[in-house]
């Protein structure tokens, strides 16, 4: 049977349609799977760059929505004015890092190094998940954990880790995944690429905030083998294999404050849950926790809203015209909280005026959350004339801890590092630094007890992550937010790690006795 061949007459196929159109699309469709990771290579358009000399960041996303993601090392980019003074530290820390390694001083051996990367959002918005205010401290935070265990210059000697030696050496990468996390992909694809060679990559600190995004980049990781610590995930569906945590679980901030609100009288437990709607695994969490630990509190009174943070919000965000009017009819002198920081203070200016609706009681906001607080700070004072009360279970109360009251062991050395580095003490009292600190301490502890135990200059992704695990007993992590224990049997979770409970305005007379994790 003769092959119908093309006559020289008829015409060309399109090139869509051959053997390159198939290996274009194939192409196309490589790149796209790959998050774009062809722009982070440093072989992108020049235009597309943050800043000429920085070829690891890129700017990404359309429009108003473009912003600069990326890794950053030895060369400081500020991701945002106010983030100036902190990158370019870690910026020249790097460097000296890697001079100690490729030029040290006369008679002295060169000084091995590996990279820890802090993989988190670099720029804000209003409707960001993170404040620039907390991820500025995040990185003060971090820092003040590189500079710890590099025994920086300028450093009091006591700051100095000490475990199993100095060495290897840290420098702290700086990774920006965007204000809402949505370009985690790209990121995480360049610091796989960086576990190898002499200097490896063996650890991601940090990890954003309990979103979907960061369930979906500690999987990645964990498929390429790079263990991560969380500093401020609470929300108890974020689990990945090898994803640890360096904060209570959303289960223990509802148990922590179970334990304090049991003090109260009978006829003051009748409480209101008031939630957040929208597909955030820390909300959703923390809605579960209180519905598992106070039914008794809550019964089947509930209302939604819809939050002001992050990408999926859908519908008129902060409306609490129903939570007024339930809360009103209900007389409820407990309002549990199952939302962001963000919008903790319209649900304060809408219950300050509950006497129009002749509910004259004082009312009790029960919150758990990491620097929630720190956010409704605009109405402080709206809070006393009005007789409502902020009752928040957290990871820290640097505010007391800075007076020394209740402070961890391990705090007083990192508070001293923290002023040693010119940090002001205010920048503390979101406790994103203290938990990003611990965060990067972490890390430092279980690659620093392969190297003391092995010799081997610089350990391996595998090996931090086995000694992660092993982080208990005699090996317990100093936290500055207490003694933290992991072991294989944690789920990621710390042992041991103290949850105390802030009040706003003010402080309790008496705390009573302070919840740890199991």
């Amino acid at each position: 049977m003769p092959l119908n061949r093309p006559s020289p007459l008829d015409p060309v196929p399109p090139w869509w349609k051959g053997l390159r159109g198939i290996a274009a699309l194939v192409l196309v469709l490589a790149l796209l799977a790959g998050g774009g990771f062809w722009l982070l290579s440093g072989d992108g358009d020049g235009e597309d760059r943050c800043a000429e000399d920085v070829p690891g960041l890129v700017l990404a996303g359309p429009g108003d929505d473009r912003e600069c993601i990326g890794v950053m090392n030895e060369t400081a980019y500020a991701f945002d004015p106010r983030l100036n003074d902190v990158t370019e530290k870690i910026a020249a820390e790097n460097r000296r890092v890697r001079d100690q390694w490729e030029k040290p001083a006369a008679g002295r051996t060169p000084v091995p190094y590996v990279k820890v990367a802090l993989l988190t959002p670099m720029t804000a918005s209003d409707s960001s998940v993170l404040p620039i205010e907390e991820i500025r401290s995040s990185l003060e935070g971090a820092y003040t954990a590189q500079c710890r265990a590099n025994a920086c210059p300028g450093l009091s000697a006591v700051n100095a880790i000490g475990i199993h030696g100095r060495t290897p050496q840290i420098q702290l990468v700086l990774a920006s995944e965007g204000r809402n996390q949505t370009h985690w992909r790209p990121v995480v694809e360049r610091l796989s690429g960086m576990t190898g060679g002499e200097h490896p990559l063996v650890a991601v600190a940090g990890m954003g905030v309990s979103v979907p995004e960061t369930q979906r980049a500690a999987d990645e990781l964990a498929q390429r083998k790079i263990p991560a610590i969380g500093a401020v995930l609470t929300a108890t569906n974020v689990n990945s294999e090898r994803l640890f945590k360096v904060s209570p679980s959303n289960t223990d901030y509802a148990k922590a404050l179970r334990k304090r609100l049991d003090r109260l009288p009978a006829e003051q437990r009748r409480g209101y849950l008031v939630f957040d709607s929208r597909d955030d695994n820390f909300v959703r969490t923390m809605r579960q926790a209180y519905d598992e630990v106070f039914a008794d509190y809550i019964d089947k009174r509930r209302v939604s809203f819809v939050g002001t943070t992050g990408p999926r919000t859908e519908g008129m965000p902060s409306l609490f015209f129903n939570a007024f009017n339930n809360i009103c009819l209900t007389k409820s002198e407990l309002v549990f909280w199952a939302g962001r920081g963000r919008d903790l203070a319209d649900l304060v200016r809408s219950l300050s005026s509950r006497n129009q609706c002749g509910h004259d009681k004082p009312i009790t906001i029960v919150v758990g959350s990491q620097g929630a607080v720190q956010q409704a700070n605009d109405v402080m004072g709206l809070l006393k004339d009005s007789r409502i009360t902020i009752l928040e279970a957290s990871a820290t109360d640097t505010g007391q801890w800075i007076r020394g009251n209740g402070a961890p062991s391990g705090f007083k050395p990192f508070l001293q590092g923290f002023r040693d580095l010119k940090f002001p003490d205010k920048e503390l009292s979101d406790g994103y630094a203290v938990m990003h600190h611990d965060s990067v301490l972490t890390a430092v502890w279980a690659l620093r007890m392969v190297t003391g135990q092995t010799g081997r200059e610089t350990p391996g992704v595998q090996d931090v992550f086995n000694q992660l695990t092993n982080l208990h007993d005699a090996a317990v992590v100093p936290a500055a937010s207490g003694d933290l224990s992991f072991d294989d049997a944690s789920g990621g979770w710390p042992h041991n790690k103290p949850v105390p409970i802030i009040q706003a305005p003010g402080g309790a007379a008496d705390p009573g006795p302070l919840y740890k994790t199991q």
